[in-house]
């Protein structure tokens, strides 16, 4: 399916082409393809949205998240208490796409839970050594991508879509 517009991304390509130009160490995205970008908003998106958000869907209907209601948190940088509109795609949603989306085009075997690390990497006549076969473990989501959405995610949920509880 290709990118919809609050169906199934919260960015287009051009936003993020736009975010992407002030941004540094932003080249795999510049140089990716439209059609890897459009995968990278796509499933980006779909990873972002799944956090418990705070307030809830404007409507039972809709195939996002956001836009929500009563969704109110407190910003510390502004030292105050916001109120989003219903209307509102926050910023903070916005950001945390893109980085996803980056995170994504730059690890490309990040959702399969590892990565390949070679002892050495060669220029000249192209030469990659991996004696050992080790990989490592990479966040599906990075830090730069839920640190802008900590305020909208619910407190005690961890990011994780759904909140701890506890039957007594």
């Amino acid at each position: 399916m290709a990118l919809v517009l609050n169906t199934n991304s919260y960015v287009s390509i051009a936003d993020a082409d736009t975010y992407f130009e002030t941004r540094i160490d932003s080249a795999d995205w510049t140089a990716a393809i439209v059609e890897v970008k459009e995968q990278a908003l796509v499933t980006a998106t779909a990873l972002i949205d799944d956090n418990a958000w705070i307030g809830s869907a404007v409507s039972s209907s809709q195939a996002l998240a956001w836009p929500r209601k009563n969704a109110i948190y407190n910003d510390d940088r502004l030292g105050l208490q916001v109120t989003i509109a219903e209307d509102e795609l926050p910023s903070r949603v916005k950001t945390a796409v893109y980085e996803q989306a980056l995170h994504l085009v730059n690890n490309e075997d990040v959702l399969m839970g590892q990565t390949q690390t070679f002892e050495s990497i060669s220029v000249g006549s192209i030469s990659l050594s991996d004696s050992n076969g080790d990989t490592t473990k990479i966040p599906i989501k990075p830090s730069t991508a839920l640190k802008p959405i900590r305020p909208l995610i619910r407190k005690g949920s961890m990011g994780l879509g759904a909140g701890w509880w506890r039957a007594n």
